[in-house]
């Protein structure tokens, strides 16, 4: 435990990548996964659509060709402007859900084997390999106990290890969370599912019996001898709730809010409450702010091909899964409105490679001249 805090705190002092994952599940049983994006460069996302039948050549070390596979499963997810071909969250035409998460300072993948390479994948390809061909939880886990994550770079992002954990979850509601440390890999049933980022996933929730005295319900007047103390306002039972963005502190804002919010009664109510969960983590431009002499050498590529230390997070996206009647919601940083897309609707037979560009205007309803008279009462 001492290792894991003072790697923490050592780390995030000096960089702050954050991303937040959770589900809800609906009176009428559907289940709802909730997720935002943020990231230190801008990844330009947009839809990936990718259909039965499409073939990926998965990345072993040094440039050599990794394990080889078609696509059983077509699904949807997000991609980046440095990978357009892969995804970093998705679900697929058989409601499994699978999530790259940030993990910087704890991941270290499987050593490379070259009498495995058959079977390698880089980490940014796990949630494309799990979409393209599990539909369970349990079919997920067994395909990662035969493949090998290796430690290598991003092709994409020059000699960047990229350090992630996973999570993935089915109809089943289900969570399973996948870390890689010390080159060990951790498979942990996530009871709440929730996760964010740095420290690895057991210490989160060893984190929560710190706030075991949070309560939705609001606290009654406290009597100091011939004075009493009267709540103030709304909220009292939540005070002392930790309202910074660090991993640790959105941890428990997500475990709590997702736990505590009114259960919805369907899954469109239930895909509302989700986006006002993640509006209440939402990161804007400005309020996280780095100085980049303490990054060092560490730096990423922008949209521009140049060369730009990781800095300010913003939450570029949010993605809210309804895995009961497979539609995926997501709106962007610039572009508010919400969107959404139907897997049911999609062709998945095509045997190719689509993108649907996100909406990344804001654009404003001008509902002016619809001003009708005051019915008399």
């Amino acid at each position: 435990m001492f290792v894991y805090i003072s790697l923490f705190f050592s780390f995030f002092l000096s960089s702050l990548l954050a991303c937040t994952a959770f589900q809800l599940k609906a009176k009428d049983g559907s289940l709802l996964y909730g997720r935002s994006m943020e990231f230190g460069f801008r990844m330009s996302s947009d839809l990936l659509v990718v259909s039965q039948g499409a073939q990926y050549i998965g990345t072993a070390p040094e440039g050599q060709p990794g394990l080889k596979w078609t696509v059983k499963y077509g699904f949807v997810g997000m991609n980046q402007v440095v990978a357009k071909t892969i995804v970093s969250d998705g679900m697929n035409e058989k409601g499994l859900i699978a999530a790259l998460l940030y993990l910087p300072g704890f991941t270290q993948y499987e050593n490379p084997d070259p009498g495995r390479l058959d079977r390698t994948l880089g980490a940014w390809e796990v949630a494309t390999y799990l979409l393209s061909t599990c539909s369970t939880v349990g079919e997920a886990k067994t395909a990662l106990t035969n493949i090998l994550v290796a430690q290598e770079p991003t092709p994409e992002l020059g000699n960047f290890i990229i350090p992630l954990h996973f999570y993935i979850t089915d109809l089943s509601g289900a969570v399973l969370i996948v870390e890689y440390i010390g080159g060990i890999r951790y498979f942990y049933d996530n009871p709440l599912g929730v996760l964010t980022n740095s420290p690895p996933f057991d210490w989160h929730l060893s984190n929560l019996s710190n706030y075991i005295n949070l309560s939705p319900t609001n606290v009654p007047s406290l009597q100091l001898s011939n004075w009493t103390i009267r709540n103030p306002g709304q909220g009292s039972g939540l005070l002392g709730l930790p309202g910074d963005y660090t991993p640790a502190s959105r941890f428990v804002r997500a475990a709590l809010f997702s736990q505590w919010a009114d259960a919805p009664k369907t899954a469109i109510d239930g895909v509302n409450t989700c986006f006002h969960i993640l509006n209440s983590l939402d990161i804007f431009a400005g309020i996280i702010r780095t100085q980049t002499s303490e990054h060092n050498n560490t730096s990423l590529p922008t949209n521009d091909g140049l060369k730009k230390l990781i800095g300010a997070d913003i939450t570029e996206w949010v993605v809210v899964h309804d895995r009961a009647n497979l539609k995926t919601y997501f709106r962007t940083y610039e572009g508010l409105k919400i969107q959404m897309v139907d897997l049911k609707k999609i062709d998945f037979t095509i045997g190719r490679l689509q993108t649907i560009p996100l909406a990344k205007d804001f654009l404003v309803e001008d509902i002016t001249a619809q001003a009708k008279p005051l019915s008399s009462l």
